[in-house]
């Protein structure tokens, strides 16, 4: 099943106006994948679909960050019989901890699974601190990819970003954003 990002906006997680993004950027389009988590059946086809490409890495720990990987993450290993999941919170210092007791045995292999990956900033400080813990990643998976390559993650050995739905979608700095000029209202949708 060939997933896009049209297939979200029956949800309401695809949404279209002006959008103020959390890296302070403008965008025309913004993805709002709690209103897809939301709907455990509607989550569920997408969550298979990526049980299944991370499946030949025979690995079943997975490692999602808050908030937004954390229900992906418990889908994506719901459907492994020994599925075990793990999330990663941000401290005071905007740095990825594991809290409630989660920890990573040294050599362990993970897998990362994100919503949507933007920057990859946060899968980023989540593969810090899983192999701070001596673990292994192996593979990211997301929900969706906004179509940013991740070339450094290819470069370090994990395999690319394994996702269900990629858009390119647009962002501008606000001083050049195109919607501003126009007197678009703008909108926090997180909010």
């Amino acid at each position: 099943m060939d997933f896009n990002l049209e297939d979200l906006a029956q949800y309401e997680a695809y949404l279209r106006g002006h959008f103020l993004l959390t890296t302070g950027r403008h965008s025309d389009q913004f993805l709002l994948m709690a209103r897809l988590t939301e709907r455990p059946w509607a989550l569920k086809p997408w969550a298979e679909q990526l049980a299944r490409l991370l499946e030949p890495y025979r690995i079943h720990t997975v490692v999602g960050p808050a908030i937004g990987g954390i229900i992906p993450a418990y889908a994506v290993a719901s459907h492994w019989a020994d599925g075990r999941v793990l999330f990663a919170e941000k401290d005071e210092h905007g740095t990825m901890r594991f809290k409630r007791g989660f920890q990573l045995q040294p050599g362990e292999q993970v897998v990362v699974v994100e919503d949507v990956v933007t920057t990859g900033s946060s899968v980023d400080k989540v593969i810090a601190l899983v192999e701070q813990q001596g673990a292994v990643v192996k593979a990211v998976g997301a929900l969706v990819d906004r179509g940013h390559d991740k070339p450094h993650w290819n470069s370090r050995g994990y395999e690319a970003v394994l996702r269900l739905a990629k858009g390119s979608i647009p962002t501008w700095d606000p001083a050049e954003c195109p919607l501003c000029r126009n007197q678009v209202p703008l909108t926090r949708p997180k909010a």
